[in-house]
């Protein structure tokens, strides 16, 4: 879709966007649109790629919330530009049930309004997601070799984080001390793809992906890329982990890695938790890096600083 259908759609409803997607609002509706980009990590490039991914969104999203997630509709050129509808296909939509703003976990925890019994429940709902969902064979994923290179991946982007906050040594220093710990480690990442713990994961766990209502809904898995979502479980726990702490919840934090831990019977997962809590540091600064890219603001900034602290913190516990 062009910027003068997005043009028009905008004036019809309440927008946002994202380094991805374009989503657009109503009262009881969500209408997400991929953005028609290519980046390393993804490739939104074309109509029929977009399609693909609208349903691999709603396929893989649907595991752990399938009342959420409602289906894909087009974006249909007739008398004017709309979201389903007979008509000419200018995209594809994914189409979503709304759910109040003010119940998403990162707003929650901006008000002190999250539990030990929210994460603990959180724990629980991930443990049992991750006991059924399948198992990775093919030794590719996860292999020290590529979770390196999804590490160094920020290097990319050092320059936007050096123009847009001075942090481009925190990049240098975090990717040195996590290379010295899969160097050193090497052979625990091998062992856990041996032993299954590589898994069809989420991806994207993290608290602006969460609903805390009258349940708990987990939504916007990773759906354009196996090699983010085919991932070891301690990865998976800990963005949450990591995302807790960039709200200051360290408390909270233990309790859900506790939590899980104890569900899981996975106590090795704990030598790896702040490597990964410093790579999904790195992912949350270099989002932040590719927004600013696209269009600086304070904002993305601001983000591109937090994360760099955050990652460096952990680095020098590697």
């Amino acid at each position: 879709m062009d910027e003068k259908g997005l043009s028009v759609l905008k004036e019809q409803m309440k927008f946002i966007e994202t380094h991805i997607s374009w989503i657009f609002l109503t009262d009881e509706h969500v209408y997400k649109i991929k953005r028609p980009v290519k980046f390393t990590f993804l490739d939104f490039s074309t109509l029929e790629k977009r399609k693909y991914y609208c349903e691999e969104e709603v396929r893989l999203n649907k595991r752990l919330s399938p009342d959420i997630y409602l289906g894909v509709v087009p974006v249909v050129k007739r008398d004017g530009i709309f979201i389903e509808g007979e008509g000419e296909v200018l995209d594809y939509a994914v189409k979503m049930k709304r759910l109040p703003e003010e119940k998403k976990m990162d707003n929650l925890l901006e008000k002190n309004a999250v539990s030990q019994e929210d994460v603990e429940n959180i724990a629980k709902i991930i443990a049992d997601f991750h006991s059924r969902i399948d198992t990775i064979t093919d030794d590719k994923y996860s292999s020290p070799e590529m979770v390196k290179e999804q590490v160094d991946d920020l290097s990319l982007h050092k320059e936007t984080i050096e123009k847009a906050c001075g942090m481009g040594e925190k990049v240098d220093f975090t990717l040195e001390r996590a290379g010295r710990f899969m160097e050193k480690n090497r052979e625990v990442f091998v062992k856990r793809q041996k032993e299954g713990k590589i898994k069809d994961c989420h991806g994207d766990l993290h608290s602006a992906n969460i609903f805390i209502a009258d349940k708990t809904y987990i939504f916007d898995c990773i759906e354009f890329s196996k090699e983010f979502r085919y991932i070891d479980t301690s990865s998976e726990i800990a963005f949450m982990a990591m995302d807790l702490d960039a709200f200051g919840k360290e408390k909270l934090t233990e309790a859900f890695v506790k939590k899980y831990v104890e569900l899981s019977r996975d106590e090795e997962l704990l030598l790896l938790l702040d490597y990964y809590k410093c790579y999904r540091a790195n992912v949350r600064a270099k989002i932040a890096a590719i927004e600013y890219a696209q269009k600086p603001n304070a904002d993305s900034k601001k983000r591109i600083a937090k994360y760099c602290e955050l990652m460096e913190r952990y680095a020098k516990k590697l």
